[in-house]
């Protein structure tokens, strides 16, 4: 005859909900993250041509502009990225931290590139002033 603890079977009882919360909850919170991430990381390549439109946006696009180059170059990690590794491996996930990149998972890994590649960063960054230049010139003219 077994016996059964109250915590047990407690904890048996509350099993389904914790179920439910790491197989609905936290692929929602996942997607709205790499959603938001995805919004700045097109921002941060296109968000100059905002500036016809809303002319004081210019500086807050320069200083996202900023961070994102240096993101690229420098090799930081972005937040947006830690969060989201964070939160999948809360879904239980086994990813590693340092080698999980948001660009390579989303982008770079469906076209059959790794990612670090001179030229993928060269052509950003080429977009990046492609797309911005005649905003902040135009921003600049009418100022």
């Amino acid at each position: 005859m077994q016996q059964v603890r109250a915590g047990a079977v407690l904890a048996d009882a509350n099993g389904w909900y914790w179920s439910y919360i790491n197989a609905m909850v936290y692929p929602a919170l996942i997607l709205i993250i790499a959603l938001i991430h995805f919004g700045f990381v097109l921002f941060v390549i296109a968000g100059g041509l905002l500036a016809f439109y809303w002319p004081s946006l210019i500086w807050g696009h320069f200083l996202c502009a900023v961070y994102g180059v240096s993101i690229m170059l420098i090799g930081w990690r972005c937040p947006l990225t830690e969060l989201e590794v964070w939160l999948r491996q809360q879904k239980g996930e086994s990813i590693v931290a340092g080698e999980w990149e948001f660009l390579r998972h989303y982008i770079w890994s469906h076209l059959g590139l790794d990612g670090n590649e001179w030229f993928i960063t060269a052509a950003l960054l080429l977009a990046l002033l492609l797309f911005n230049f005649q905003a902040y010139q135009a921003v600049a003219f009418w100022s």
